[in-house]
């Protein structure tokens, strides 16, 4: 368990984390730049990064989204406890696919907040070859948030780069952020959620040793230990897919407790996958949560347990049946 704990750590904490103060040039011209969290790459997010990506290809200029972790609101506030809906990992992994040229992930420290925004905007000119900066309408940076937007135009002036305002997007009648997000992640909605992020909601991690209580009485499980600060839907059981070994699967999956059995202090993320009886301890494993089925209940032993667990079967085949049609 050691050994897993530590592998995330080094994959998420630190892989793509990158200082600024450290940061060597890099070999572009006249870049095009984005700064934001970028948290879930949601619809909204895909969107304005589409439209980015399309007026920097059509000018033969190099996007560069640049991005934080940890949030600098998570940074702030340290006694609120917070969650990601991506790790650094799976943000950029998504922004490339949209065409993105190139993601950095800046430490976000104590350092990198005291920086004023024209000691930051300075360090992208000359390390990055910022032409053109690209933010939103609310956006602000720096210490105190002092680069608000007249601030930035009048930098953009002294440091010969252009800054292009970019109005909200909306996406027909649909409220689209990353904090709505979490609050249909917190009601268990991830049906909804996947409409929002224009996929089903996923955890990646290593699968690693239960209390094997389910092999013994014939309900083989998986548990997967990840990314601590990754965000968990409602405590409950879900029609989930899973993909490993470059094979997807059908399963359900209890995020929470285990009542029955034991009862721990942290949610635990367990799934019975159908049809599939290997050893895949060790392995990494994803799984997309696509409907909640019910919530976790206590039962009174084995038989009733298992007994609701052919009805959770059930019910997650009806979903699937009913998402292909």
């Amino acid at each position: 368990m050691k050994a897993i704990k530590m592998m995330l750590k080094d994959r998420y904490d630190l892989q793509n984390t990158i200082d600024f103060f450290e940061l060597t040039p890099l070999p572009y011209q006249k870049t095009c730049i984005t700064i934001g969290n970028f948290d879930g790459v949601h619809l909204g997010h895909q969107a304005i990064v589409s439209q980015m990506v399309e007026q920097a290809n059509a000018n033969g200029k190099p996007l560069i989204v640049i991005t934080f972790c940890p949030n600098p609101s998570d940074f702030f506030n340290p006694h609120i406890q917070s969650f990601y809906l991506s790790t650094p990992d799976e943000k950029e992994a998504l922004l490339l696919s949209l065409g993105v040229d190139r993601v950095l992930t800046f430490k976000f420290d104590r350092n990198f907040a005291n920086l004023s925004p024209v000691e930051f905007l300075t360090g992208l000119k000359e390390k990055l070859a910022l032409e053109t900066l690209v933010v939103g309408e609310d956006f602000a940076l720096g210490k105190n948030r002092q680069g608000t937007i007249p601030v930035l135009k009048e930098i953009g002036e002294k440091l010969s780069f252009r800054l292009e305002v970019l109005p909200s997007v909306r996406l027909g009648s649909k409220d689209i952020s990353s904090t709505k997000i979490r609050k249909l992640l917190d009601l268990g909605k991830v049906d909804e959620v996947a409409d929002l992020l224009g996929r089903n909601y996923a955890i990646s991690g290593i699968v690693s040793h239960g209390s094997d209580r389910g092999a013994r009485i014939g309900l083989p499980t998986a548990n997967i230990t990840h990314w601590p600060k990754k965000k968990l839907p409602a405590i409950g059981v879900y029609a989930t897919h899973v993909d490993m070994r470059d094979e997807s699967y059908r399963g359900i999956t209890n995020v929470g407790y285990r009542p029955t059995f034991e009862n721990q202090e942290k949610a635990n993320i367990e799934t019975f996958i159908f049809d599939f009886n290997d050893d895949i301890y060790g392995e990494e494993m994803k799984v997309s949560f696509f409907a909640r089925i019910r919530n976790e209940q206590k039962f009174s032993g084995v038989e009733a347990f298992l007994a609701q667990i052919e009805r959770d079967k059930a019910a997650a085949q009806r979903i699937f049946r009913n998402d292909e049609e």
